[in-house]
């Protein structure tokens, strides 16, 4: 039987609703990445897209989830300048050991950005992923949950 975990970074909450649905579809438990740094508003959006593009890690509160018991670990974050958001690039640096040899998957929470720059540089600098997609914000709840079905349907059919 497959055991997981979501753990998600979230700005405006769409990140959160999407690990939400996503625990509740898996029967996985669901742990946020408190971000640290003050992103609301004109500044807080440009310093979030600005210290992602610069691969910065950031100051988080960390969930302290227990990840020797898991072998799937769903990540879910919004995409700021396409890269990985430095909430979840602290988490990951802090957790890489723990994280070796388990099957990782990343959803996007979008607002229409190309996500294959994304994915290829989440790959090089972290690790393979088993299942990869994004959702936009504004998409329509069909949208949703057909681009959710795809997203279920890869992460289920790997192999450990």
């Amino acid at each position: 039987m497959s055991t997981g975990i979501i753990v998600y970074v979230t700005r405006t909450g769409h990140a959160r609703e999407l690990a939400q649905t996503l625990g509740q579809q898996l029967g996985y438990p669901v742990a946020e990445i408190k971000d640290l740094v003050p992103r609301s508003g004109l500044l807080g959006w440009l310093r979030s897209g600005s210290q992602a593009a610069k691969k910065l890690s950031t100051p988080i509160s960390d969930p302290q989830v227990d990840l020797s018991q898991v072998n799937t670990v769903v990540l879910v974050q919004p995409v700021w300048a396409s890269g990985v958001v430095p909430p979840l690039r602290t988490w990951l640096e802090n957790h890489r050991s723990e994280l070796s040899h388990k099957k990782i998957a990343l959803l996007n929470s979008h607002l229409g950005s190309p996500l294959e720059k994304l994915k290829v540089s989440f790959e090089k600098e972290f690790f393979p992923l088993t299942a990869f997609d994004g959702i936009r914000t504004h998409a329509t709840e069909a949208e949703k949950q057909q681009k959710l079905k795809f997203f279920l349907d890869a992460l289920k059919n790997q192999k450990n």
